[in-house]
């Protein structure tokens, strides 16, 4: 096992919106952000290819770039200025709130890797702990750090870590497009979707915030997530796999030719059914028990009367699906994971809170066993984000090695794709893409990837490059890639 490489600190600075830009302000918590107070911070990471390779020193990029980064923050913090703030305790209405006040920042760490970029984006097996250093620690009551780190010659990551109590994915993806607009264009008046953070927006009717609240009280989430560590001291390795819409409609009919009658397929469906399938399978849980699957879910649209799009806040619901583990390991394991995860969506058509007020004993009656969660959604459009140096190389979600959660989110190789982000154990690792080759290795010739895209897949699915091509191309296709 390689040993993880370390990063040369080059700068340590705070950005803030600019001075007098923001009034000062308290949010309160919603019912939906109190959720997240003691969850685990979420950290992503976001990589970007120079282009062409080999044009870009050290030397350019603290000349050029790096100011780019720094003004386009600053302003952007302006619109979204909760996250330059802190979160406190109010000693008036003795619960959590969003203050801000003019000056404060966010903290942005520079610092160079020697590692190698493109071992570190591919989609192959690869030690988790590898990635770590490319993001910096929270400050205490801080919500949002950034670590910019610089791969000479190469291309930089940015690395962020995020109190969630401030924020879910689809307003951080807000955050990150609008961030990349004003560096792309310089020019601020390009956000023409502005944030909202009218806490009112948010009605309470049945007093689920003091629930959650009350029920939370007894949790200490940060000693029963070091338990959990402790319990499993195997350190993880992160793959990264690709289903493109090909191989989803393949799965559709799949299920479809045993369950006509099932509903609800979507590329989303499908694609976590079969992901939950392989891991069940390969952790062995295919005894006669009961496995679960849970994953968040945007209220916004789903409320009485909906929330606005750009409402940025926390805003997510929940469900769980569950099914048993020998039914999932049978031939048609496929379609009672999909009906399962369906039938616990369309539970949603009451209302994004339906049955919200079991939320936390469900899942502190579960917690301790290997439930399936999602982080990210394809719906997040991440591989959009443009800062002016082109489409995102790679994106990654560390915190899943903490919450056990695998990653979901659009593919960048093709529109309607999903790529699926995994952190197990090398054993389970190693039994997962044997199973996830299956939807390769039946698919049909002719698959439209460029040379460097069947790469990564390869990679990302232990198999050779002659391997996969062996199997999914037709033999003219096989020679003119010999040629």
């Amino acid at each position: 096992m390689a040993p993880p490489h370390t990063v040369k600190v080059l700068d340590l600075s705070r950005v803030a919106p600019p001075p007098g830009s923001v009034s000062e302000a308290s949010l309160p918590l919603t019912l939906f952000d109190v959720l997240w107070v003691q969850a685990p911070p979420v950290q992503r990471l976001f990589f970007y290819e120079f282009s062409p390779p080999n044009t870009t020193t050290t030397s350019d990029f603290f000349n050029t770039l790096l100011p780019h980064l720094k003004h386009s923050l600053s302003l952007a913090l302006q619109f979204f200025y909760p996250l330059s703030g802190n979160l406190t305790f109010s000693s008036q209405t003795c619960e959590h709130e969003i203050r801000y006040v003019d000056g404060d920042s966010v903290s942005l760490t520079v610092a160079e890797s020697p590692a190698d970029f493109h071992h570190l984006v591919g989609n192959h097996p690869k030690e988790a702990e590898e990635l770590h250093p490319l993001v910096s620690q929270l400050p205490t009551a801080s919500l949002l750090a950034l670590q910019v780190t610089l791969f000479p010659n190469s291309g930089f990551c940015i690395g962020i870590i995020l109190h969630h109590a401030v924020a879910d994915g689809r307003s951080l993806a807000h955050f990150m497009k609008s961030w990349a607009s004003i560096c792309r264009t310089g020019d601020a008046s390009s956000i023409t979707a502005l944030p909202l953070f009218d806490r009112s927006l948010v009605e309470d009717v049945k007093g689920l915030k003091k629930i959650f609240l009350t029920q939370m009280a007894d949790i200490k989430m940060e000693e029963t997530l070091k338990d959990v560590d402790v319990a499993n001291q195997v350190k993880p390795v992160r793959a990264t796999f690709v289903m493109g819409r090909a191989q989803i409609e393949r799965l559709r009919q799949r299920v479809l030719a045993r369950r006509p009658e099932l509903p609800h397929c979507t590329p989303f469906v499908l694609t976590c059914a079969y992901v939950w399938v392989c891991l069940v399978k390969a952790r062995g849980d295919v005894g006669d028990k009961t496995v679960h699957f849970s994953f968040a879910v945007d209220c916004r649209a789903r409320l009485d009367p909906p929330m606005p799009a750009m409402y940025f806040g926390n805003c997510l619901g929940f469900c769980m699906a569950e099914a048993n583990g020998s039914d999932l390991a049978q031939e048609d394991g496929l379609a009672a994971g999909s009906d399962s995860i369906g039938r616990a969506i369309r539970g949603l058509a009451d209302g994004g809170l339906m049955g919200a007020e079991k939320w936390i004993p469900r899942f502190v009656e579960i917690f301790g066993e290997r439930v399936v969660s999602v982080a990210g959604s394809p719906k997040f459009r991440v591989y959009d984000t443009d800062f002016g140096w082109g489409r995102r190389r790679k994106t990654e979600v560390l915190s899943i090695e903490q919450t056990g959660a695998i990653y979901i989110g659009e593919s960048r190789y093709e529109e309607g794709g999903i790529e699926i982000g995994v952190a197990i154990s090398r054993s389970e690792m190693d039994g997962f893409a044997s199973l996830f080759e299956e939807v390769v290795v039946n698919f049909e010739s002719g698959w439209d990837l460029t040379f460097e895209q069947m790469k990564d897949l390869a990679l990302g699915l232990e198999m050779s490059e002659q391997r996969l091509l062996w199997v999914v191309w037709s033999p003219n296709d096989r020679e003119a890639w010999k040629d």
